[in-house]
């Protein structure tokens, strides 16, 4: 009972780790760009952290912070040499920089090369959870902010967004800035799960798995990619187990299915916003009294669309 419990607690506290890199993904996706670099950033914060904390004894907070801050400039460096790319091409790119990590890690001294390092702060399930919360509060207070307004227009069409004055290549920058920041965090705790982190430890697999959290978790909401990285990170851990190759077993099943069934993703807001249009309509006189509608909905305008009311 008490291996099951360990195990749980384990599988949790990796969905945590995984639900920091998927938001990390969700930064720049809430933009319009599909980037990978999530998994370089957090190979950026974990590497760097394990360094400040062995040569310098200082404790995982403050490793922890200089891993973001490191985390964000690379961000930021990112986003100025990706800035001109969109669409496949950005997202090739933030692959091949993903690779190019991977031989930085191997040839650099700090990281351990080849050898790796050991990683040596562990954090606890609280901790971890605290991390987690304070990453949501600061993505709920950019959401409510003038950068969360601008990242919104920019995703729906970055012509029309500049046409209203919004600093398109500006709000690319800070979303990568941010995104490294949050990633580099994430690595860090991912880190202290693993206890040790070599060249292999932040893979093109991990990034796929960040973007898989983020998209069929829900890609227009923060909270869709926390979901998605408890789904596909937390729950394969704990199913391996019982399954032989659990993970990648659960994770297809999982894809599958909510592509079918699920286009929007676990948590759509517009999916439940058509879901009360269709119940407000049948809850109309008109339907009670078994007349039709017309063919958009109460008003005739588009199917799901939302209904105006005149206020007095």
């Amino acid at each position: 009972m008490n291996a099951n419990l360990a195990l749980l607690e384990s599988a949790v506290m990796f969905a945590m780790a995984g639900s920091v890199l998927a938001l990390s993904t969700y930064v720049t996706l809430w933009t319009g760009l599909l980037s990978f670099a999530t998994v370089s950033f957090a190979a950026i914060g974990a590497f760097t952290s394990t360094w400040m904390a062995s040569h310098s004894g200082i404790s995982w907070p403050l490793a922890t912070l200089g891993g973001m801050v490191t985390g964000a400039l690379t961000g930021l460096l990112v986003g100025y040499l990706f800035r001109r790319l969109s669409s496949h091409w950005l997202a090739l790119a933030t692959v091949a920089l993903v690779l190019i990590t991977q031989v930085l890690v191997v040839n650099l001294g700090f990281t351990g090369g080849a050898f790796g390092k050991v990683v040596p702060y562990k954090l606890t399930f609280w901790q971890m959870l605290l991390v987690l919360i304070i990453v949501c509060v600061v993505l709920v207070l950019l959401t409510r902010s003038k950068f969360g307004m601008a990242a919104a227009a920019t995703r729906e069409d970055p012509r029309v967004a500049a046409a209203l004055g919004i600093p398109v290549q500006r709000v690319y920058l800070t979303a990568f800035a941010i995104s490294g920041g949050i990633g580099a965090i994430g690595g860090t705790m991912e880190a202290s799960q693993l206890s040790f982190i070599n060249s292999d430890t932040f893979y093109v697999n991990l990034a796929v798995t960040a973007v898989a959290s983020v998209v069929l978790g829900g890609a227009f909401y923060w909270l869709g990619s926390i979901v998605g990285a408890v789904v596909f990170t937390g729950l394969p851990v704990y199913i391996n187990q019982y399954v032989s190759n659990g993970q990648e077993i659960v994770n297809g099943i999982l894809l599958v299915a909510i592509i079918i069934w699920l286009p929007g993703g676990l948590i759509d807001p517009m999916r439940w916003q058509r879901g009360r249009d269709r119940r407000r309509q049948r809850g109309s006189p008109a339907a009670q009294a078994g007349q039709p509608l017309p063919a958009g909905g109460p008003a005739g305008g588009p199917a799901g669309a939302p209904t105006l009311e005149r206020t007095e």
